[in-house]
C-alpha cells in the first residue's frame, strides 16, 4: 500500500482506496490518482500481491522474476484480504478526518473492490468509480478457463509493454479473477447499490458493456451510471480498448472528460 496524498494547499474532501486490473502495472494508476489528489481526495494505491513492489525476494532471482513467481501464487483469498487490508487503511484515514471513503478501481480492481463490499458487512464506501469493472466479462473470455488445471502456465498478454506489472499473466491468476467473479455472482445484492459512475468503452474487448447493464437492471442497483467513451483508436500501438485510465490510452479530450466527470460523481453531494 501507498499514500498519495493531496497538495496541503487544496482541502482534504475524500479518502479514495485505488485498485489496478489484472496484470496492469500500479503505477499506471499515475493519473487518475493525480487527479483525484487535485480534487482533494487522498488515494491509497494497493498493490495486489504478483504486482509493483509487493513481491518476495528470491534467492538467485532478479526483481521480475521474483514478481512473477509470486503472481504464479495468486488466489482470490489473498488478493481479497489484501484488499480488505487497504480498505481498513484507508477508513481509518477517512473515519479521522471525517471525509468520505470511495472505492476507485479499474477492471480487477473494481471487482475485487465490490466483491469486499458485497461480502463484509463492516465494509462501507460511500461512492465508487470505476473503470471498465470486470463483472461482465465477454463470452470467449471463459475459454481460457480450459488452461485451469495448470497455474503456472504464462499466458501472453496482448496491452502494452509499459501498462504491464510482468510480461505474462498465470493461469493461477486468470483462476483468481474467476474465482472472484463467483464469488461476487453468488453475492450480489442491495449493498451495491451505492454511487457509481462506470466508465468505460463500449467495445471493450473484455468487458461486456452490455452485460454489465442487464447486471445493473437486474439487480435494481438505480444509483448507478455510466460514461460510455468513444475515443479514436489507437494513440498506441496494440492499445486494448479495454484500457481508459490515462491520456495516452484514450486521447487528451476523453480523457479531460473523464477528469471532470470523475471527481463530480465523488463529490457530489449526497441526498
Amino acid at each position: 500500500m501507498e499514500w498519495f496524498r493531496r497538495s496541503e494547499a487544496v482541502e482534504l474532501r475524500g479518502v479514495a482506496l485505488v485498485v489496478h486490473g489484472l496484470n496492469l502495472n500500479p503505477a499506471r494508476m499515475a493519473a487518475v490518482i493525480a487527479a483525484l489528489n487535485e480534487g482533494g481526495i487522498d488515494a491509497l494505491r494497493l498493490s495486489l500481491r504478483g504486482h509493483g513492489d509487493n513481491f518476495r525476494q528470491r534467492e538467485g532471482m532478479d526483481a521480475v522474476q521474483s514478481r512473477l513467481e509470486d503472481f504464479k501464487g495468486a488466489s482470490h483469498s489473498l488478493w481479497f484480504q489484501e484488499t480488505l487490508k487497504g480498505c481498513k487503511e484507508a477508513r481509518k484515514s477517512a473515519r479521522e478526518y471525517r471525509v468520505p471513503l470511495f472505492l476507485v478501481g479499474f477492471s480487477y480492481g473494481g471487482l475485487i473492490g465490490l466483491d469486499l463490499l458485497a461480502a463484509r458487512p463492516e465494509v462501507d464506501f460511500d461512492r465508487a468509480l470505476l473503470f471498465a469493472p470486470a463483472l461482465s466479462l465477454r463470452d470467449w473470455d471463459y475459454a481460457i478457463r480450459l488452461f485451469a488445471p495448470f497455474p503456472r502456465m504464462i499466458v501472453p498478454t496482448l496491452a502494452p509493454a509499459d501498462y504491464l506489472a510482468n510480461t505474462g499473466t498465470p493461469m493461477a491468476a486468470y483462476n483468481a479473477l474467476f474465482e472472484t467473479l463467483d464469488h461476487f455472482e453468488s453475492r450480489i445484492g442491495p449493498r451495491l447499490n451505492i454511487p457509481t459512475l462506470v466508465v468505460m468503452d463500449p467495445g471493450d474487448e473484455l468487458v461486456s458493456f452490455d452485460g454489465l447493464k442487464r447486471l445493473v437492471e437486474e439487480h435494481h442497483l438505480n444509483q448507478w451510471r455510466f460514461l460510455p467513451l468513444h475515443p479514436k483508436r489507437s494513440l498506441l500501438k496494440g492499445m486494448l480498448r479495454h484500457i481508459v485510465i490515462d491520456e495516452a490510452s484514450i486521447g487528451r479530450q476523453a480523457w479531460a472528460e473523464i477528469r471532470k466527470e470523475m471527481i463530480t460523481h465523488l463529490l457530489r453531494h449526497r441526498p
